[in-house]
């Protein structure tokens, strides 16, 4: 299986359970910030990079009057998700494009704002930002959010933590690196903040595990053990194996080249 299609079994997955991608315990903090973005700058033509659990989208659509592209790897989550909203009318504003986030199949320059929540950790980041960039206009907006490691947290214990339970899993940024990243992909940062949220390790461990044979619950608490110190420190890990999970909200410009 391509690393594509595993990402599309992931998506279709997660999407049902409504745990990693657009998950109801952020969905008013996510919605309030997007909403400020859409509010302050004019869009004409909006991109969302992946479809996510869906009800966000309608509440775009259900309320702004622009142009509104979702690029979306799995075919199936898009005609699932059609036929669930088949009812509502705000569908017709939605335009669907089936395609890769690292071969994004929007024109150059085309988009005003470029949406992209909880995805960046299990793409190829470089790869997908630079296809983001491509496809906003001049002084576009990038609203990027997504899970970070603690900014103490350097040799990324919690990192190593995900990619034993999640094989799709790339790397979690620092909140200073993620910014300096997008910064040398010519970025600028507008604003952002940071909101921790409670989560479970068990709970995040047995919902992978049910899509992942391979991932094993006494293998993630062995680990957890063994870091006990260093994820009380940095994630606030208590005897029950809830953490407070640092969360990153992230308004982007996209740079007008230098001129000669």
């Amino acid at each position: 299986m391509s690393r594509l299609q595993e990402v599309n079994k992931f998506t279709e997955y997660d999407t049902e359970k409504n745990i990693i991608i657009e998950p109801q315990n952020r969905y008013n903090a996510v919605k309030e910030r997007l909403f400020d973005v859409i509010n302050s700058y004019s869009h004409k033509v909006i991109v969302k990079a992946g479809l996510g659990h869906g009800k966000l989208l309608m509440e775009i659509a259900g309320t702004i009057d622009a142009y509104i592209v979702v690029v979306e790897p799995s075919l199936t989550h898009i005609k699932n998700f059609l036929n669930s909203n088949a009812d509502n009318p705000d569908l017709n504003k939605i335009n669907f494009i089936v395609g890769d986030f690292h071969e994004f199949p929007v024109d150059y320059y085309a988009a005003d704002l470029l949406i992209c929540i909880d995805y960046i950790d299990f793409l190829d980041s470089g790869a997908a930002v630079n296809e983001f960039k491509r496809a906003l206009k001049f002084d576009g907006i990038l609203f990027l959010s997504t899970v970070t490691l603690d900014k103490n947290d350097i040799d990324g214990i919690y990192d190593e933590f995900m990619k034993l339970i999640f094989p799709l899993h790339n790397d979690y940024y620092l909140p200073e690196d993620l910014t300096t990243f997008l910064t040398l992909k010519e970025f600028e940062l507008i604003k952002n903040m940071i909101v921790k949220y409670n989560e479970n390790l068990v709970s995040r461990t047995d919902h992978f595990s049910i899509l992942y044979k391979t991932v094993s619950r006494e293998k993630a608490l062995e680990y957890i053990k063994s870091n006990k110190q260093d994820l009380t420190k940095f994630m606030n890990l208590d005897e029950k194996y809830n953490i407070s999970e640092p969360y990153y909200f992230g308004v982007y410009m996209r740079k007008k080249p230098a001129k000669v």
